[in-house]
This record gives structure tokens, sequence and C-alpha cells, in this order.
């Protein structure tokens, strides 16, 4: 991404919500970010990572994450986010995404098409820009796809069909359990994935 024209400053860092504000303002899943949250995923391999990391002198200082209640990704993930930012001593702030178009629109994915969340992204002290990741790992998107293929066959539902396209309310609803059913066992081994990957390559380059 570009920084040199990023609406991120310091000033505009500050009036991010914290983890506790963030769960107060939740009107949806509260129970599942507060689970995710009681049960960390992070290996002391992580740990150390993340405290060593933060300690360089232009290292990781503060982490903005963009994130709405209702997705299922976001429960899944922010948890583990603020595990990272409390044992590093990193300053986190949560962006609410349809409140903030502005940010969100300097991470988008797809090949600038979607505004999928969550998004964390890495800041020097200064607010420089390190690095950014989005949605969910690789094993989450492989094992997703696979739980949509699944309920669709069960359903008997079109090969195109999705949560934005199914237009019958029931029908949506029976989808989207289905879905859940399927990518539930998964959650923790795909946390642990997305950790990882925020523990890579592309912070220390």
């Amino acid at each position: 991404m570009s920084t040199a024209t990023t609406v991120v400053t310091s000033t505009r860092f500050e009036q991010g919500l914290s983890w506790a504000d963030f769960l107060a303002s939740a009107k949806v899943n509260r129970d599942k970010f507060e689970k995710n949250y009681e049960n960390p995923v992070l290996t002391e391999e992580d740990r150390i990572f993340f405290r060593r990391l933060s300690e360089l002198p232009n290292g990781p200082r503060k982490l903005l994450a963009i994130a709405e209640a209702w997705c299922g990704d976001v429960y899944r993930e922010l948890p583990t986010a603020v595990h990272i930012a409390e044992l590093a001593g990193i300053q986190l702030r949560i962006f609410l995404r349809d409140e903030n178009p502005d940010i969100m629109d300097e991470f988008l994915s797809n090949n600038g098409k979607s505004r999928a969340i969550p998004v964390f992204v890495f800041y020097t002290t200064a607010t420089k820009y390190i690095a950014h990741f989005t949605e969910r790992s690789a094993s989450a998107h492989a094992g997703l796809a696979l739980a949509m293929e699944q309920a669709r066959t069960k359903l008997k539902l079109p090969s195109s069909a999705s949560l934005g396209n199914i237009s019958d309310a029931e029908q949506r609803q029976a989808f989207l359990q289905e879905v859940i059913s399927r990518i539930e066992p998964h959650a923790d081994q795909w946390r642990r994935d997305a950790a990882s990957v925020s523990s890579g390559s592309h912070l220390t380059n």
C-alpha cells in the first residue's frame, strides 16, 4: 500500500476503540469474543517472537484492527490480536469498518474489490506503516469454501449460491447454519494458523 496518502495519522489512530470499548459496544457475538479471548492459541514461540519484535527500534508499537462484531472471521481472529498487543506492549485500536470507509479503503482485498475484515495493521511508534494482514489464513479460506460447497450440496442449492444472493430468508438461514456447523470444529486450528502467518516474514522484512 502507499503510505504517502494514508489517513491513519497518530491523531486518527488514537480515536479508535479499545478492546474493552469494542466489547461494550458489540450488539452481537460478545460471548464468542469472550470465549476466544479466554482460550488463547498463541504458542510460546509466538509470544517470544512478538515481544522481541516490538523491542526493535522500528518494530511494531501500534496495531490497528478493522472489525465489525457480526463477522465470524472477526470474532475468531480479533481476540488473538488482542493477546498479541497485550503480551508485547503494543497499543491496540479498533475501528468499525462501516464507520471508517476511508481507512478500510486503504486495505481492500481481492484486487481492490472487497472490504474484507478483519484487517490488522502494524505501525511504528510514529505511526509508520510496517505490514498488514487481511481476513483469514489460507487454511480457513480453503475450509470455508469446502463447507459452503457441502452446504449447497446438502440443501440442493446451485453452485453459485451464497449468503449474499439467497433471497429466501428461511433458506438463507438454513444455509448459514449448515456452514457454521461445518467450520466450528476447525476454528481453533484456523486461529493458530492465523497467528503463525502474523509471526512470519512479513513483519521482519
